[in-house]
């Protein structure tokens, strides 16, 4: 009887929208077999593929709005990272400076790492931003400062999943953030010109205990491709490794930056602190 009860309220979420991976957040709430590097574990008969994320650690974040940052590596690699499973106001949009604000707010002065699985088609990285040990995006719905984004959230792990959703839930419930105003629009339809959004909700939660934090599929460049980013030590380690660049080799300011703080003084021709000024505002 209770697994028929979990069968039907996944069915009926799903009905609602709530959730569009009817088989994942029925692994999710009543267990699966996890696999990984050929060892399994198991709570009962199911088995589910379990892959984890690359990770990359940060030197240094830019927040460009509540739902992408800029980070650079120590080695001067900069990566743009689109926060998976949130879609935050865009900057021009009501909230969104506040939503930007509330990103910033969670990197700052952090050790930064992302957990990442896959890109975007515009080349960013897809991944969770975790900042001394808290996950900005989730951070992100709890503030109200962001939507769970239901259309990507396949890419989700089945525990993150639940976890978002429920946030949204929590958030929209009393008010906080976006949700103060009663008719917010999607960050989607207002990318699409539309003034008004479709605001039916289904506002039961699910228990994420137990749920699965394996990734459904293996990310982009695990078996040593060209994807492949190379975990450095976070910040506070040494620049000995570091490969001085000029500007015309150099593609951001974020990464301009961490080659003067490594002490690629030359790229800082007239000694103002602000390195390539044609690439770099302020100079």
């Amino acid at each position: 009887m209770r697994s028929l009860v979990i069968v039907g309220l996944v069915l009926a979420l799903a009905g609602c929208g709530g959730y569009d991976d009817i088989d994942a957040m029925r692994d999710a709430t009543m267990g699966s077999t996890a696999v990984v590097g050929g060892n399994t574990g198991s709570n009962n008969g199911n088995t589910t593929k379990c892959f984890e994320p690359n990770v990359l650690n940060a030197s240094g974040v830019r927040v460009i709005d509540g739902d992408t940052v800029e980070v650079t590596q120590l080695s001067g690699q900069s990566e743009r990272v689109r926060l998976l499973g949130i879609d935050a106001p865009e900057s021009a949009q009501e909230y969104g400076t506040e939503s930007t604000a509330a990103l910033s707010q969670c990197v700052k002065n952090a050790i930064v790492t992302i957990e990442w699985t896959e890109r975007d088609r515009y080349d960013r990285l897809l991944g969770k931003v975790i900042a001394n040990n808290v996950d900005c995006n989730l951070n992100q719905l709890q503030k109200g400062a962001a939507w769970h984004y239901k259309e990507y959230q396949s890419s989700q792990t089945p525990y993150d999943r639940i976890e978002y959703a429920n946030a949204e839930i929590v958030a929209r419930l009393n008010g906080r953030g976006l949700w103060a105003n009663r008719y917010p629009i999607k960050p989607s339809d207002y990318r699409s010109g539309k003034n008004s959004s479709d605001l039916n909700f289904n506002n039961d939660r699910l228990p994420s205990k137990g749920a699965s934090k394996c990734y459904s599929k293996p990310s982009v460049g695990a078996s040593g491709g060209s994807d492949t980013i190379n975990p450095l030590p976070p910040t506070g380690a040494i620049c000995s490794n570091f490969i001085k660049k000029t500007c015309n080799q150099i593609t951001t300011c974020v990464e301009a930056e961490q080659q003067l703080l490594c002490g690629n003084t030359q790229i800082d021709g007239d000694k103002d602190g602000v390195p390539c000024e044609s690439i770099c505002p302020g100079g």
